[in-house]
């Protein structure tokens, strides 16, 4: 038992002796990603052209939910004094109208997604070729987004590098 208590701790030393001088040439370094994303100048600027290439659908979006909701309350409010036809025609022009807001709302939220999935790519993209310029300069064998690291030690966030070539 001893033997082999002995032989395991032996094995657990040398390769923490192997390990250690290896690990010694690795530099690593993490940014924090959210941060960038708040304040690099193009993601406010792809914001921007955001709210401004979708503006006008959304006021049409708008229009359209209000004109909704006055025929909803046109018919709450008359509907039990209207002939049958005329209620009728009433609940299929709601319906349709329902209908109509519906598919714009959906085509709308899926327009935009697709839009801003391309700009953030682009911006991405963009970040990648910096941090890697910035990893060779600095000779980092590894860069980590700070999101999937449990602790990082401050010295090695280049994040304001990043931010700082960016802008």
């Amino acid at each position: 038992m001893k033997k082999i208590l002995f032989g395991m701790v032996t094995s657990l030393v040398l390769l923490f002796l192997l390990v250690t001088p290896a690990m010694a040439d690795t530099k690593i370094a993490v940014i924090n990603l959210q941060q960038l994303l708040q304040q690099l100048p193009q993601m406010k600027q792809a914001s921007n052209n955001l709210k401004n290439q979708f503006d006008e659908r959304e006021k049409k979006i708008v229009a359209a939910e209000n004109d909704f909701k006055k025929g909803a309350d046109d018919y709450k409010r008359n509907g039990a004094v209207m002939s049958v036809k005329d209620r009728q025609s009433a609940e299929g022009k709601l319906m349709k109208q329902r209908q109509d807001l519906q598919s714009m709302q959906g085509q709308f939220q899926q327009d935009f997604q697709t839009a801003q999935n391309k700009a953030i790519d682009d911006i991405l993209s963009k970040m990648k070729i910096v941090v890697e310029k910035i990893a060779t300069d600095n000779k980092f064998n590894l860069v980590l987004v700070n999101a999937s690291v449990a602790y990082a030690d401050k010295d090695l966030d280049i994040t304001d590098q990043v931010l700082k070539k960016m802008s």
